[in-house]
């Protein structure tokens, strides 16, 4: 696993909605999007080639809370869900604060010399993002531009 250093895996790519920001006691949403990749370099001394499938996130909610998935879930929009909807990788804040939200990739690895018979790697290969910075706060009202009988599917309806 050491000699996989040199090879390293693509850091997913994350979101959070609302971006940047939380309202407390409503779900946050959380997604990330890996996908298998194969790298070259050299491995044990010689020309390889690695191969990387995520298989599972890790989100650091930074209120002391954390979950694992195998999925890196989606946006409400792609899980054709209205907004401050709950999600398999959302998360409920509870109390306001600034806090850091991190998320580790983990990943299998596969590697092959000259392209040869794939081989699995023992274990896997963990891959931290950039932490999302993110402002919890109360909220009493929303402002929103149409009503819930104009736009059933708006936030809060």
């Amino acid at each position: 696993m050491s000699d996989l250093v040199s090879i390293p895996a693509d850091a997913p790519t994350q979101g959070m909605e609302p971006n940047g920001w939380i309202v407390v006691g409503v779900p946050t949403n959380f997604f990330a999007t890996a996908s298998a990749h194969a790298r070259s370099g050299p491995l044990l001394g010689a020309a390889a080639e690695v191969r990387f499938t995520p298989v599972g996130f890790r989100w650091d909610y930074g209120d002391g809370t954390s979950r694992t998935s195998a999925s890196g879930g989606a946006s409400w929009a792609a899980l054709n869900l209205p907004e401050f909807s709950e999600t398999s990788t959302s998360h409920v804040f509870e109390q306001p604060g600034t806090v850091s939200i991190g998320l580790v990739a983990s990943y299998a690895a596969e590697y092959r010399f000259a392209g040869g018979e794939w081989r699995a790697v023992q274990g896997l290969v963990l891959v931290p993002t950039t932490p999302i910075i993110a402002i919890a706060d109360r909220a009493d009202t929303v402002l929103v531009a149409e009503s819930c009988s104009i736009n059933p599917s708006g936030p809060g309806c």
